[in-house]
């Protein structure tokens, strides 16, 4: 025994002129004893020399005995070992070993890494995140990897959702993903993160924030936090690590925080463009689909309008063909009642199809919903509580007073029919909007400028997603089949898109929905167009000569009749090459062309074109069950241009064309 002792004396003299300015140590392998330390570990580990020879390695290892027995008998001889400070803190060593068998001593060296092994460890956890995962699903990889690399770490991302409250993106503790929590910034180390930038308190939390219940109910010690920031440099939102143990007070911490920083709000601000572009394509589809559905529309709204203008003219000749006091009479009246309702059906579609005349003129949209409230008060129940926030200093909109009631009215009656038992809220407000850029461009057909909004809220049933999807197409309803036949809406849609502005649903399924219109403001004064009063007198005659252009044979045969029944030569023709033909041959004077807007082979517009230059004096008046922008333009009818839309009735068209002849000729 005493020469094993001299041996190992021997050995000591022969390291310590080589080892002492090193961390090193001589361990006893049976129990683990320090048999002998530098002073170098010892000034490292804040122990007396004599002290640490007191100790066994498994006392000043933070690492289980089971692991330290496993990394002293691996081949490698090269391991790390985190060994606990006096001061209860904690330094990281890279070991390497060598054994003394003659000395029966294990010589173990050790490297200060502890500036290296944390970010390292973090940086070789974060590296296995696969490269295709971005955005959000990097960054809940990134704080998950984070939090299990330090063990017991709280890691949390948050966005400001005012200036002085944090809501949760994500939110990590001991590797593993929690509820987000959200809390105000004066509870939390974070509000000098927000005004100061990356901070970093690596013990003592709770005594530096005695005020803070977060802290002291996660049973915080130590924290680093760094503001996240957009291209513009504003803070968005903040990233921190806390956790219930002090950190190593290391300046490659706050760096490599800052980095991952970095990384992090670029990859919120890739998410972002994604979940936008995303959104975009939703829009644009939705779109195509709408604009699809209303080039049916229109088609169907078309041929529809021929027919009724072909039946309509036929039960009205069949009245002046029959007795006043035929029985007859009154059936055929409820006849034109019901052509009438189905009329107004093709006018739905119509204005559904953006291709409604608008009688356009400025417009108070405050006075509007003041009209549309007043005729509300016949049908809306004393139960719903009607709430409205108007503007002041509104600016002016131009559009179609009348439409712009029906478009309220069509919006209250689904609030109304919303609303469960006939008690809730509903909530009109008008307000001047600036849409910008950045609304913009997460908005499909917006253009950035100055817009009046209309808000309609109730406090209803809510939608899901996939009726919100379909809400604006024709004939769509979730009604009873009593209740509407799904046009309402398709024509609120239409109207305010022919009007150049947006439309948006918000709705939440129990608890309300809101649709927000946005109307361009008025630039400049439009003057107003009167609405010309219905005249209920007898029918006016003529000794004129009239040339229809009819592809309709129905139509035609109806439109001849009236007119000839009133006093007028009537010439006819089904296309445009047989109206110029007789425009040729005609001895006479051809006085007005009645025409269709749409014609095979040319249009009605290049077919009165061509008369006009033939037969200067000749005037002109369109018809047409699908007004396209040959002669609407955007919705109003170009100044100088008579029309008339389908479906009408002969005596209506008997009056358009006594007032188109007798209008003085423009100049």
């Amino acid at each position: 025994m005493e020469e094993l002792e001299s041996r190992r004396r021997e050995v000591v003299g022969a390291l310590l002129s080589e080892l002492e300015s090193l961390p090193a140590m001589l361990i006893v392998p049976e129990n683990l004893q320090v048999y002998w330390a530098t002073q170098a570990i010892a000034d490292v580990l804040g122990y007396p020399r004599d002290a640490l020879l007191q100790k066994t390695l498994t006392e000043l290892v933070a690492e289980s005995p089971a692991q330290l027995e496993a990394l002293l008998a691996s081949p490698s001889r090269s391991f790390d070992l985190t060994m606990y400070c006096q001061d209860r803190g904690e330094r990281t060593f890279r070991a390497t070993t060598q054994l003394l068998p003659e000395r029966q001593l294990l010589l173990l060296q050790l490297v200060d890494i502890t500036d290296l092994h944390l970010p390292l460890q973090v940086l070789r956890s974060v590296s296995t995140i696969p490269p295709q995962q971005t955005g959000l699903e990097f960054i809940s990889q990134l704080l998950v990897r984070i939090s299990q690399a330090l063990g017991t770490a709280h890691v949390f991302l948050g966005r400001l959702a005012t200036r002085e409250r944090v809501e949760g993106i994500l939110y990590a503790v001991s590797g593993e993903l929690r509820t987000p929590l959200s809390y105000n910034l004066h509870d939390m180390p974070c509000a000098d993160v927000v005004a100061q930038g990356i901070c970093f308190f690596p013990r003592d939390l709770r005594t530096l924030f005695p005020e803070s219940r977060a802290i002291r109910e996660m049973g915080l010690e130590s924290y680093i936090g760094a503001p996240l920031h957009d291209p513009q440099g504003r803070v968005t939102g903040v990233f921190w690590i806390a956790d219930t143990k002090p950190l190593p007070e290391l300046p490659t911490l706050p760096e490599l925080f800052r980095v991952m920083a970095v990384r992090i709000a670029h990859e919120l601000l890739r998410d972002q463009a994604e979940r936008e572009a995303q959104l975009l394509r939703e829009q644009l589809f939705q779109a195509q689909k709408m604009e699809s559905i209303g080039r049916m529309a229109g088609g169907i709204a078309h041929d529809f309008n021929n027919l009724l203008t072909a039946v309509l003219g036929y039960v009205e000749l069949a009245q002046g063909a029959l007795p006043n006091d035929s029985p007859a009479q009154e059936f055929l009246n409820s006849a034109i009642t019901a052509l009438e309702r189905a009329a107004g059906v093709a006018r739905q579609l119509l204005a559904f199809a953006r291709q409604q005349p608008l009688q356009r003129r400025m417009l108070n949209l405050n006075t509007v919903v003041k009209e549309a409230l007043q005729l509300a008060q016949a049908w809306m129940p004393s139960s719903i509580q009607i709430q409205t926030f108007l503007a002041e200093d509104l600016w002016l909109v131009e559009a179609d007073q009348a439409q712009l009631v029906q478009v309220i009215q069509n919006l209250l009656l689904n609030a109304r029919d919303a609303i469960p038992e006939g008690k809730g809220v509903i909530t009109i407000e008008t307000q001047n909007a600036m849409l910008d850029v950045d609304y913009a461009r997460r908005h499909l057909e917006v253009v950035p400028g100055e817009y009046v909004m209309l808000a309609i809220s109730d406090t209803g049933i809510g939608m899901s997603p996939q009726v919100q999807a379909r809400i604006f197409e024709p004939f769509f309803t979730t009604k009873p089949r009593e209740q509407g036949i799904g046009l309402g809406l398709s024509v609120v849609y239409g109207v305010v898109k022919q009007l150049g502005g947006h439309i948006w649903v918000y709705s939440e399924e129990g608890k309300g929905t809101t649709f927000k219109i946005y109307l361009p403001r008025a630039s400049d004064v439009v003057a107003v167009q009167q609405t010309a009063s219905v005249d209920t007198g007898p029918l006016p005659r003529g000794q004129e000569t009239i040339l229809i252009v009819e592809d309709r044979p129905d139509v035609l045969q109806v439109a001849a009749e009236a007119l000839r029944q009133h006093g007028y030569t009537v010439l006819t023709a089904s296309t445009p090459a047989e109206a110029l033909q007789i425009a040729n041959t005609h001895q006479g004077q051809i006085h007005l062309l009645i025409t269709d807007v749409v014609l095979p082979m040319m249009s009605g517009r290049e077919l009165a074109e061509y008369l006009v230059r033939l037969r200067p004096k000749i005037r002109v008046l369109y018809v047409s069950g699908y007004a396209e922008n040959i002669v609407l333009h955007h919705g109003a009818i170009e100044p100088g241009l008579n029309f008339l839309p389908k479906p009408y009735t002969p005596s209506q068209l008997v009056r358009k064309v006594r007032e188109v002849l007798e209008r003085e000729p423009s100049a």
